[in-house]
């Protein structure tokens, strides 16, 4: 079940199957994530279109896999909602996706606040309009209640970041964004599809507590490095945590 279990500072993060794992943990107080999901067919198959903005067929191909993914939003999304009394839930998907996300998410007894949007500046080729954002469905559990500041637009224009750790990587301030105005200091944050672990960097920054998940090693062992590094180099405005603790277990060799 639990391959591998680390706790760095205020994070406690998981190797293993994401739909093993969350039935074991006590509730929290939000969910951030980035699920996997399979990229459908764009349909490419006449002549290149060249052009001026170069929609090459192998440019465009965008079929299959970009992270290992056999698990659907029917699978997940009950299990999510389950672990989230009263809470905020941050769900993101992109244009294809989001009635099965929207569809999942009313089935698993979440309710809809907003359908935000991620404008991240660089376009990907595309002969149905080029595709520059990304959505994030933002869910509650309970009585609701406002974030943290309400000035905050649906839309935010942020950059992909530079590096490379992960695929579908997304910038710690996005992440910083949607945590910080969900909980306060010292509530917990779920990740279940953690990947190279950008929001738990992003709790570690603002000081909160946080949960990730990861299926694969790789990734699972960049987001303990970037975790770590997260708390060498602290937001000067953020007090550390007391007592940085790190525990590698080996529970589980299967």
């Amino acid at each position: 079940m639990i391959k591998r279990k680390e706790i760095i500072g205020d994070c406690t993060l998981y190797l293993g199957d994401c739909l093993r794992v969350m039935p074991t943990l006590d509730k929290v107080d939000a969910v951030v994530t980035d699920p996997p999901y399979r990229l459908e067919s764009g349909g490419m198959t006449g002549k290149d279109m060249g052009g001026k903005f170069n929609l090459k067929k192998s440019n465009y191909l965008n079929n299959g896999e970009i992270v290992k993914c056999d698990i659907d939003w029917h699978d997940f999304m009950p299990v999510i909602s389950s672990l989230v009394d009263r809470g905020h839930i941050y769900v993101m998907c992109n244009n294809r996706h989001v009635q099965n996300m929207l569809n999942s998410a009313t089935k698993s007894k979440m309710k809809f606040h907003n359908l935000l949007v991620w404008d991240k500046v660089s376009p990907t080729p595309n002969r149905w309009y080029m595709k520059n954002c990304e959505f994030i469905g933002f869910f509650y559990k309970g009585k609701a209640f406002h974030i943290n500041d309400c000035g905050s637009k649906q839309l935010i224009k942020m950059p992909l970041p530079m590096d490379n750790a992960h695929p579908t990587v997304k910038p710690v301030a996005l992440m910083e964004h949607y945590v910080k105005n969900s909980t306060t200091r010292g509530q917990v944050t779920l990740d279940p599809f953690m990947g190279s672990g950008t929001t738990g960097v992003a709790c570690a920054k603002l000081g909160r507590k946080f949960i990730g998940i990861e299926l694969d090693e790789d990734y699972f062992n960049i987001a303990c490095e970037r975790i770590r590094k997260a708390y060498d180099q602290p937001d000067l405005f953020i007090e550390p945590p007391k007592n940085l603790l790190q525990i590698d277990l080996l529970l589980d060799k299967k």
